[in-house]
């Protein structure tokens, strides 16, 4: 039987996952990324909103992470629904201000505004239509003469 010397005990080194040691800083986030906790410092409606504002932080040469917003985490949306941006904490006070440049709603009033388009996919503007108010208004007389008719019968 053949042995592998590649494989044998104490002869794996951790190579490009971290943590061999060495001089290469450590204490850092996974990834090779830079290390230090990732900060939210955006808010984009779609995935290719999210890429224009990592494009802008990439040209400031700060990098970033992309993640679908809470509640949209789902394969099924592909592109579509809200992104968060992330950069490293000790580029975030940058990023917040290259994005401020760009950016002129809060994300408050992007999520306020994203509820809204999705209620109007739904059908629920919050008004009657008027062909609503019609078939309602149409429904009531119906209703009304079926109950003179009846009463008219009784009598």
């Amino acid at each position: 039987m053949s042995t592998s010397t590649s494989h044998k005990r104490g002869s794996h080194h951790r190579g490009a996952h971290g943590g061999g040691g060495g001089s290469e800083g450590g204490g850092g986030g996974g990834g090779g990324g830079g290390g230090g906790p990732l900060i939210k410092v955006a808010f984009a409606r779609n995935q290719s909103e999210a890429e224009m504002l990592q494009g802008l932080l990439s040209e400031e040469g700060i990098p970033s992470v992309l993640k679908r917003s809470g509640g949209f985490d789902n394969p099924d949306f592909l592109a579509a629904g809200p992104h968060d941006v992330y950069v490293v904490q000790a580029l975030a006070e940058r990023a917040k201000e290259v994005l401020a440049e760009t950016l002129i709603d809060s994300e408050s009033e992007e999520r306020t505004e994203i509820e809204e388009q999705r209620r109007l996919a739904r059908g629920e503007t919050g008004q009657t239509s008027a062909g609503r108010l019609a078939f309602w208004v149409g429904t009531a007389f119906l209703g009304a003469i079926a109950l003179v008719w009846v009463l008219y019968q009784l009598s």
